[in-house]
């Protein structure tokens, strides 16, 4: 009824699994060893323990990375971040926009801003203390105004 070729058949996948087996166990004790190795005293307590503070030590080195990032972000709000330039002509006797007014800003809109006038008889250079978007101790022109708002509506 059965034919020639079901007894080695059966034979061949048993030896297969076998070898498969013994891959496995193996691969187990080497992991086994290298986590007990022969120097050291083999109670899996002492192992846990081990990975335990292993894991604290890294939580506790996350942490401090976290704080320190989080300080070296809060610094680099404080530098200039928005930048802005506005050229314009403000007199009739000369041509071109060679005028200018640009503004250097940080995160919060506190920084300056520098105007340039240029006429024909020279030119004249002013810059104002910004503070929140706005100046405490001067008037600010329209061009000052408008370059601010450029700069804080930018991304």
């Amino acid at each position: 009824m059965y034919s020639d070729w079901v007894g080695p058949a059966i034979a061949g996948f048993l030896a297969v699994w076998l070898l498969v087996l013994s891959f496995l166990i193996w691969q187990q004790n080497k992991f086994l060893r290298l986590l007990f190795p022969k120097s050291g005293e083999r109670d899996i307590r002492k192992k846990f323990e081990e990975v335990i503070k292993a894991v604290e030590e890294f939580k506790g080195g996350l942490s401090e990375l976290e704080n320190k990032l989080r300080a070296i972000k809060d610094q680099g709000l404080d530098h200039i971040q928005r930048v802005e330039l506005v050229r314009f002509n403000p007199y009739d006797d000369t041509g071109g926009n060679i005028s200018f007014t640009a503004c250097f800003l940080d995160n919060g809109g506190s920084g300056v801003v520098i105007t340039s006038l240029h006429a024909r008889s020279g030119t004249r250079v002013f810059g104002k203390e910004i503070i929140s978007g706005k100046s405490k101790k001067y008037q600010l022109s329209k061009e000052e105004e408008l370059v601010i708002k450029k700069a804080m509506t930018e991304n």
